[in-house]
C-alpha cells in the first residue's frame, strides 16, 4: 500500500510538472531551459569575451544557463549559418559582427540571408579603425596625406590584416571618396602589417584601435584619423575622418546579438529588455571603453535598420572596387 501511494505521488508530481511546463510555455515564460549562444569565432577574441560576459549576465537574470558554443570558420559564416537555420524559439542566439554584413558581397556568398534569416536583438557596441602612417611619411593630417598622393610624391599603398576586412575596405572607401589611387597590400594579420608600416616598407594602414594604440602611444606610427562617427575613448585627441575633411566617411566596427528570424515577439521583448539593462550598466560601459569601443545598445528595430544599412554600404564599396577579382 505504501509503495502504491508513493507511485501515485510520483505520477502526480510528474503530471504536475508537465502541466506547469506546458502552462509556462503557453503563457510565454522564457527561458525555461538552457539557451545556446553561438560565437562564430575562436575563443579569446573581443567577440568571444563580450559574448561570455553577456551569457553570464543573462544566466543570472533568468536562472537558466546561457551556454557558449564557439563555431569558428569561413569569416564567421559557419557559426552564423547555424543560428540562421536553428528553430526560431529563442533558444539559439548568435554574436554577429561587421564581417557578417560584408560577407554578403564577398565570394563565396554565405548559405544564409543575413537580412531575411536573422532577427537582430541588439547592436551592442561600436568601434573605430584608425588610419596610421609610418614615422617617415611627411603627413600630419589626412589632407596632407591625400595631397601627397595626388601630386605623385607618395604612392598611397596601404597594408591591412587581410582581404575583405574592415581595415581593407576602409582604404577602399578612402580611395573612392577622395579620388586618390589606393593600392591594397594584404597581410596575414595586423601584426605583420604593422611591422612593415613601422619599418617604412608600406606607408600606411588602417588598424583596429586596440592593436594600433600601443604603437601610436610609443611614437612608432602616427595616427591621422579614426573611422567612426565619434572619436574613440582610447584616442580622444585623434579626429574622425569626417572632422579630417571627408564628410560622410564613416566605417563602424560593431558587435551585436542576433537570433533566427521570426522569433516570438514576447521572447524577443524579454531578451531585448535584459540586454538593454546589462549593456547600460556602469560595469559594462567601463569594460567596453577599455576595449576601445563605445556602447551602442540599439533596440531590435534600430539594429535591424543598422544591419540593412551596413549591408548596403559594403555592397556599394565592394561593387566599385577590385575586391572580388
Amino acid at each position: 500500500m505504501k509503495y502504491k501511494r508513493l507511485g501515485v505521488l510520483i505520477a502526480a508530481t510528474a503530471l504536475g510538472a508537465a502541466v506547469w511546463s506546458q502552462a509556462a510555455i503557453a503563457s510565454g515564460a522564457y527561458p525555461d531551459k538552457p539557451v545556446r549562444l553561438i560565437i562564430p569565432f575562436a575563443p579569446a577574441g573581443t567577440t568571444d569575451v563580450l559574448g561570455r560576459i553577456l551569457a553570464k549576465k543573462l544566466t543570472e537574470a533568468s536562472g537558466q544557463p546561457f551556454v557558449v558554443d564557439n563555431r569558428p570558420g569561413a569569416g564567421g559564416n559557419i557559426g552564423m549559418d547555424a543560428v540562421a537555420k536553428a528553430d526560431p524559439d529563442g533558444y539559439t542566439l548568435g554574436m554577429i559582427i561587421t564581417s557578417h554584413a560584408i560577407n554578403v558581397s564577398m565570394p563565396p556568398k554565405p548559405s544564409y540571408d543575413v537580412l531575411k534569416d536573422l532577427s537582430m536583438v541588439s547592436v551592442l557596441t561600436l568601434s573605430n579603425n584608425v588610419l596610421v602612417v609610418g614615422p617617415n611619411v611627411p603627413a600630419h593630417s589626412v589632407k596632407e596625406l591625400l595631397a601627397l598622393g595626388r601630386s605623385g610624391a607618395l604612392q598611397l599603398s596601404y597594408a591591412s590584416s587581410g582581404k575583405g576586412t574592415t581595415p581593407h575596405l576602409s582604404g577602399e572607401l578612402l580611395g573612392q571618396m577622395s579620388g586618390v589611387k589606393m593600392t591594397h597590400i594584404p597581410y596575414r594579420g595586423a601584426g605583420p602589417a604593422m611591422v612593415d608600416v613601422m619599418a617604412g616598407v608600406v606607408p600606411m594602414m588602417f588598424d583596429a584601435i586596440t592593436t594600433g594604440e600601443p604603437q601610436i602611444r610609443s611614437g612608432k606610427v602616427r595616427a591621422l584619423a579614426v573611422t567612426g562617427k565619434a572619436r574613440s575613448p582610447l584616442l580622444k585627441d585623434v579626429p574622425t575622418m569626417e572632422e579630417a575633411g571627408l564628410p560622410g566617411y564613416v566605417v563602424d566596427g560593431w558587435l551585436g546579438l542576433a537570433a533566427p528570424a521570426r522569433m516570438p515577439a514576447e521572447r524577443m521583448k524579454w531578451l531585448s529588455e535584459q540586454v538593454t539593462r546589462i549593456m547600460a550598466s556602469p560595469e559594462m560601459k567601463e569594460w567596453v571603453e577599455k576595449q576601445g569601443m563605445i556602447v551602442a545598445n540599439y533596440s531590435p528595430e534600430k539594429s535591424a535598420k543598422f544591419l540593412s544599412d551596413q549591408v548596403s554600404q559594403w555592397a556599394r564599396v565592394v561593387a566599385k572596387s577590385e575586391v572580388q577579382k
